[in-house]
């Protein structure tokens, strides 16, 4: 028994995802884990489906059990997002194996940097170019060209190479030694606006759902186009996001600069941009374009964004998820959990309401997410219910 390890979004799962999965079975992996995010995604939007259909097809696609990486975590930054998802799956105490895609596919090359990113030059070097006003990422980048080298920086720019590194230098700060099994990206680059052979890419395959397109069959297993069609007929696909911007705004509107000050990678400083900006904008793409800068990407915005309509502050995700949640099981998941009852270093359940029982973070992470759902809800095609968190069944599959 060998049990794999990946982090994901399935934001949809397409046939890039399902070739990860096939590629962790061809390199022995006997059971496989992805801890995948809920309703929103690090890009700061809402996921294009529910997290129980996105289980859903994860499971058909090759996934024996899925976790949930939860709110705090799943929309941020990579490096937060890293530590969330090699945490909950160091936290198994069982798993064997970390796998994720990757530009490069160069084992070797991401330990370096993962290593080098750390060093004290580099970070000198950070520290000179911060003041300059580029990105964090962009003066990461810089810093490391400068001390490391093209040769390592340019990997800097890859988007599976950049979160691999962040998943190498967070199971270093947590102790965790699993073996690693990289996945050359295969098709089209991380967000590629057009279609090569059987290959989309996620944001194009959003953009065309939301657009109206049907037919996925040529850029996901089967399996998933039929969960897809079916959670359509549900009202659970794909998601509007403008049907969003009044109730945004109107939370906006009413907050004051100290209450902005508290949102998670917020700089000292953004608050007042973002304070005038809520001001006058009339639609959330407006208050987009108004805050972003050249030192602030726009993924950061709109975390920054939907951070303060969903209620998460700067310590919500401090550390590692305080439990394991399971959002699916498939063909061998129960075989995952009858180990993890004796491995794991957090308490693992299927359910909110039980979780939201437990003291502490627990407690205050499950009614995080519980909220987000409610809110998430209204973006659907047929709204849903409050409590729908508490009162959804796992996914399961063969």
């Amino acid at each position: 028994m060998k049990i794999g390890g990946v982090i994901a979004e399935f934001n949809p799962f397409h046939n890039g995802h399902a070739a990860l999965c096939a590629a962790a079975r061809e390199g022995g992996v006997t059971h496989l884990i992805a801890v995948m995010s809920g309703n929103f995604v690090q890009r700061g939007d809402f996921a294009i489906t529910d997290k129980r259909v996105r289980a859903a097809c994860a499971i058909s696609g090759g996934v024996d059990l899925v976790l949930e990486l939860p709110l705090p975590w799943a929309m941020a930054t990579a490096q937060v997002f890293a530590r969330g998802g090699v945490g909950t799956l160091a936290a198994c105490g069982c798993v064997d194996v970390l796998t994720f895609g990757s530009e490069c596919a160069e084992e070797e090359t991401l330990r370096a940097l993962a290593k080098g990113v750390d060093s004290p030059p580099v970070e000198e070097r950070l520290r000179s170019l911060l003041p300059l006003g580029m990105t964090y990422a962009k003066t990461r980048e810089q810093a490391v060209r400068e001390v490391l080298g093209d040769n390592l920086a340019r990997h800097l720019t890859s988007p599976n190479d950049l979160l691999g590194i962040e998943y190498l230098r967070q199971a270093s700060v947590l102790g965790w030694k699993p073996e690693v099994i990289l996945t050359k990206r295969r098709g089209v680059s991380h967000d590629a606006n057009h279609p090569e052979d059987k290959y989309a890419s996620a944001s194009w395959l959003r953009a065309k759902a939301a657009d109206g397109m049907r037919d996925f069959s040529e850029y996901m297993p089967t399996s998933c186009v039929e969960l897809l069609e079916d959670a359509r007929s549900k009202g659970l696909f794909p998601t509007n996001k403008l049907r969003m911007d009044a109730a945004i705004l109107s939370h906006l509107r009413r907050l004051n600069r100290e209450e902005l000050s508290c949102l998670p990678d917020l700089s000292e400083g953004l608050e007042n941009r973002f304070y005038q900006a809520i001001r006058s904008a009339g639609t959330v793409a407006g208050l987009e374009s108004a805050i972003k800068t050249k030192r602030y990407t726009m993924a950061r915005v709109r975390r920054l964004i939907l951070s303060s309509f969903l209620g998460l502050q700067k310590e919500d995700a401090r550390g590692v998820p305080p439990y394991l949640r399971v959002l699916g099981i498939g063909a061998k998941g129960n075989e995952i959990l009858g180990i993890m009852k004796k491995t794991a270093t957090l308490p693992v359940d299927a359910s909110l309401a039980r979780l939201s029982r437990l003291e502490g973070r627990c407690k205050h992470i499950a009614n995080l997410e519980e909220r987000a759902t409610d809110l998430y809800g209204l973006a659907l095609p047929e709204p849903l219910l409050c409590g729908y968190e508490k009162s959804a069944h796992i996914v399961t599959g063969n």
